[in-house]
């Protein structure tokens, strides 16, 4: 008979029948509940359902489960409330759609440092942070300032550096340089020294502006700007030892490159500075840190609310790069994207991090610690002969390289190598047995039966018997006077060296002379047993020579004056093939 209330339920009258029909129902329902829950959707909400007459069971409702959300309450599922029961999810930026190559699948804007989790300060980061922006900053000057490449070039670089230490002027605030350079140039300097320091913390990297401890994590940053931009003024790598900053004068507002006027001749107004004083030393850390607080702000209350307004658009991480243009710099000196924020990523353990893939970690650890490479090699380098002075000849000598591991791919490299007779007649470049050394880095990669070897080495190159001066000086017109050190009144003039060497009355004295030297080495090695291997390796030894060239004597007149050396230097390439076998231990 039909219910009063609902259609009519149908009966199973025979009990197997029944049961059939529920063992191909069920299966079904769960097949359907299953691929409910496996869509990408929020809990759907729950609502009570009305008592329905003459049902044979209650009816079930599949609930969406998330990965997020922990499973509801029971009692709210079964309640009789006709009011809906929403679960309320972690307010995260919505990351649906399509991914995007700029997004971090690990993505949490909310996480902060874990009180107990502790990692050590990431001392090699900040060092070796700190290293490549120095780099990055002397190459752009060596790029743009033909004065400092030439003072490079044919200076003496250690005597240079102390005269130009002794000159610093440190009784006046302004250097001579543009407000551009010394108020804005320089404060994003520190700021980006400051920057590298806080993001080598694994707790201060995290801090936002207004947190717990931010002021004291961006005064750390501030005493590491401090030690960076004193390097960069006064050390040998700094501004006083690649550019001779102080050891030399030049106009303020008169291009003294310029070859339209008359050499010395600018405006009658012209003041001249050796480019030393205050405001670097002071400017550079202090605005530096007004500038990092700026982007702090900058990036709590303007940039970060728009990323997580648009968290699948590019564009809000490009302004966030460009509104905090120290931090961006900063982040790619560690090899991350200019917008990389620590804060918005999870707490994790922290892993060791390798130049090469993962896969390949098991590999590097199985480096030898030490090669022991005995060698014979031949240079082409200049030598004095009976037929000819001065010339390039090639020379055989033996020697020992040694490689030491540091971690992983990084080696200590060593190469001492002997020439004897390697310039039968002296002159003021060679002569006598030649002795060369060298000390510096290496970088190896190995295969089943193959290694690449590449080593960069600075050293020096020992003549046993040369001439201790050059024969004959000539003073050389420079211009302007005192600064370039190329061009000059020597064409035409004899070449020295030959007459001298057969024995004129005023042949300079022999005895033991070195010369500067840069070694780059590409070695291949073969690989014989797991012990030994043979290896081929190609080099250029970059050396210096003094030549008999020298500026005339005495500081100079204003407005340029010049406390550098007078000599003259002149820097030559030199073929070196080195064979052998290697032992590693």
């Amino acid at each position: 008979m039909p219910s009063e209330i609902g259609p009519a339920v149908p009966k199973c009258t025979p009990p197997g029948q029944c049961a059939l029909l529920g063992r191909l129902i069920l299966p079904l329902l769960l097949a359907c509940s299953h691929s409910v829950s496996a869509r990408p959707q929020g809990p759907a909400p729950m609502t009570s359902l009305p008592d329905l007459p003459n049902a044979p069971s209650p009816q079930i409702t599949a609930i969406a489960e998330t990965s997020q959300a922990p499973p509801l309450p029971r009692t709210s599922a079964m309640s009789n409330d006709t009011s809906d029961s929403t679960y309320d999810q972690p307010q995260v930026p919505n990351q649906s759609g399509p991914p995007r190559w700029w997004k971090s699948s690990t993505f949490d804007p909310d996480a902060k440092p874990d009180p107990g989790y502790l990692e050590h300060y990431q001392w090699r980061g900040l060092i070796w942070q700190s290293v490549e922006f120095n780099v990055v900053e002397n190459g752009f000057r060596v790029s743009s300032d033909p004065v400092m490449r030439d003072i490079l070039a044919h200076r003496p670089y250690w005597h240079d550096w102390l005269a130009s230490m002794k000159q610093f002027n440190m009784r006046r605030w302004n250097d001579g340089d543009a407000f551009i350079v010394n108020y804005v140039g320089h404060p994003m300097q520190g700021a980006i020294a400051a920057d590298i320091e806080i993001q080598n913390s694994p707790t201060d990297r995290r801090l936002q502006w207004g947190d717990p401890g931010y002021a004291k994590s961006r005064f750390k940053g501030f005493l590491w700007s401090v030690v960076y931009s004193t390097h960069s003024e006064i050390s040998p790598a700094g501004e006083a030892g690649g550019g001779n900053e102080g050891g030399f004068t030049y106009p303020t507002n008169c291009l003294y490159q310029s070859f339209d006027f008359p050499i010395g001749v600018c405006h009658p107004d012209t003041k001249y500075t050796n480019n030393t004083g205050w405001v670097d030393f002071i400017i550079t850390p202090t605005v530096g840190m007004v500038w990092v607080t700026a982007e702090d702000l900058i990036d709590r209350y303007v940039t970060r609310p728009m990323v997580l307004r648009h968290p699948d658009r590019f564009w809000p991480l490009a302004v966030r790069s460009g509104l905090s243009p120290s931090r961006s710099f900063a982040n790619m000196l560690r090899w991350r994207v200019p917008w990389y924020r620590d804060y918005e990523q999870p707490i994790q353990p922290p892993n060791r991090v390798y130049w090469f893939p993962s896969k390949e970690v098991a590999e590097y650890r199985a480096l030898p610690q030490v090669q022991l490479a005995p060698f014979w090699n031949s240079v082409s380098i200049a030598s004095n002969t009976s037929t000819c002075f001065n010339c390039r000849e090639t020379t055989i000598g033996g020697g020992l390289q040694t490689t030491i591991k540091i971690r992983g791919w990084l080696g200590f490299d060593t190469a001492v190598s002997y020439h004897p007779n390697a310039s039968p007649l002296p002159s003021d470049r060679a002569g006598g047995n030649m002795l060369a050394a060298f000390f510096g880095l290496s970088a190896s990669k190995q295969w089943h039966y193959y290694a690449l070897h590449f080593a960069m080495r600075p050293g020096m190159i020992q003549f046993s018997q040369a001439y201790l001066r050059s024969p004959v000086l000539y003073s050389v017109l420079t211009s302007p006077p005192r600064i370039a050190t190329t061009g000059g009144n020597a064409d035409g003039l004899p070449y020295p060296g030959v007459t001298d060497a057969n024995g004129t009355p005023d042949e300079p004295p022999l005895g033991s002379i070195h010369h500067f030297a840069w070694d780059w080495q590409l070695g291949l090695d073969y690989r014989l047993t797991q012990r030994i291997a043979f290896r081929v390796g190609l080099e250029d030894a970059i050396v210096r020579y003094r030549t008999n060239k020298v500026d005339d004597p005495g500081t100079g007149a204003p407005p340029f004056y010049s406390w550098l050396s007078k000599e003259q230097f002149i820097n030559r390439g030199n073929f070196v093939l080195q064979l052998g076998p290697v032992f590693n231990f």
